[in-house]
């Protein structure tokens, strides 16, 4: 298991790959023309007056369009790109007299923003398919349902790489259980999952992150979002139900359905990218440590 820094100081890597001219909200609370550019992991900006700032993102990092509702920046076509929720955030603009204009640009920077996460959160998931079948030999996995490497938000400046397993239910609940790594040979974490647990996903473009009972987590993609959300909603409707523990038989059907849906899922998913980590490595192990 790996941790890694997701503290916004980071040095940005290589060069620009995108630059251009944007307003920022500035702390007078006034948009002020910047030079923006925008690197794999993360963006800088800087003002006519020499003023410079950079910021690193990271897997929990979103991208959201906002609005202004009154004033000279309601005319603006804005976005807020949030660091950690719910703060700090930092807020830009784009500017035209061609309304349709200034909304493809923001467009064009708000998806560029949000593949950037998107590559940081790729750069440090291994490369692992989406199982639903126990390992050989583990009884710890005999409940498995569906199991997957994500990205588990340890504290606001570190962030771990764990295996994740969901589990059918006991009684009156399931379990998402953290391994180090694929082979599960002992759990570090377990999440109990009850009918009134909150499960859902977080708003953003182009956002691959959700939350099970207070823990945030990213996946590769929004698609796989999608499939671990689904999954752990159909895991609450059994436990409002009372359904009865599953039997081996079900266990295998629940599986089959998953895998139809693991098999969708990978083969619309683009190949990875990056190979080496858009973020520091740490020394130090997660909080279960």
């Amino acid at each position: 298991m790996q941790t890694y820094s997701s503290s916004p100081d980071q040095p940005l890597l290589g060069v620009p790959i995108r630059e251009g001219t944007l307003w920022h909200l500035s702390a007078q609370d006034r948009f002020e023309s910047v030079m923006f550019s925008l690197y794999v992991n993360g963006f800088a900006f800087s003002t006519l007056d020499g003023r410079e700032a950079s910021v690193s993102l990271s897997p929990f990092s979103l991208i959201r369009n906002c609005r202004f509702q009154s004033g000279e920046c309601s005319r603006l076509k804005s976005f807020k790109v949030s660091l950690q929720e719910p703060d700090p955030c930092c807020y830009f603009a784009v500017r035209s007299t061609e309304e349709r204009e200034a909304e493809e640009e923001r467009s064009e920077w708000v998806l560029g923003l949000s593949h950037t996460i998107l590559l940081i959160i790729d750069s440090l998931l291994p490369v692992a398919e989406l199982s639903c079948d126990a390992v050989p030999g583990s009884p710890l996995t005999q409940r498995r349902l569906l199991a997957g490497y994500l990205i588990h938000r340890d504290d606001a400046e570190t962030v771990s790489v764990v295996y994740c397993e969901l589990q059918a239910p006991i009684g009156p609940r399931a379990s998402l259980v953290m391994y180090e790594n694929e082979l599960c040979n002992g759990s570090i974490m377990e999440i109990a999952i009850f009918e009134t647990s909150v499960c859902c996903d977080v708003v953003g473009i182009n956002c691959s992150c959700f939350v099970v009972e207070g823990h945030h987590f990213a996946c590769q993609s929004s698609s796989e979002r999608k499939l671990w959300l689904r999954a752990l909603s159909n895991l609450k409707v059994k436990l409002q139900n009372k359904a009865p523990e599953p039997s081996s038989e079900e266990l295998l059907h629940f599986r089959s359905a998953i895998r139809e849906n693991i098999v969708t899922l990978e083969a619309t998913q683009e190949s990875r990218i990056s190979r080496t980590p858009l973020l520091k490595c740490l020394d130090k192990l997660g909080p279960w440590n």
